[in-house]
């Protein structure tokens, strides 16, 4: 029995942990946003538009190249 209430006061635990790094938990009335999770909010943010220019990049040189190939074999 000790056992089992250890490990649902472990697994409690963990799932605060988890919620808070989500930013789910409720703030108080008035506080405003985390400052550590805006600063990581901005650099996912940040780093989701880089990849999306490479994407369309990669996306355009890979037209292009199937473009010539159809070219060369002569599809349309």
């Amino acid at each position: 029995m000790d056992r089992a209430c250890t490990r649902l006061d472990n697994a409690v635990a963990r799932l605060e942990q988890a919620f808070e790094k989500r930013g789910d938990v409720q703030a108080p009335a008035g506080a405003g946003p985390d400052p550590e999770t805006v600063r990581e909010l901005d650099a996912l943010r940040d780093e989701n538009s880089k990849l999306k220019t490479i994407n369309d990049t990669v996306s355009d040189r890979l037209e292009n190249a199937i473009g010539r190939l159809r070219s060369v074999i002569g599809e349309p």
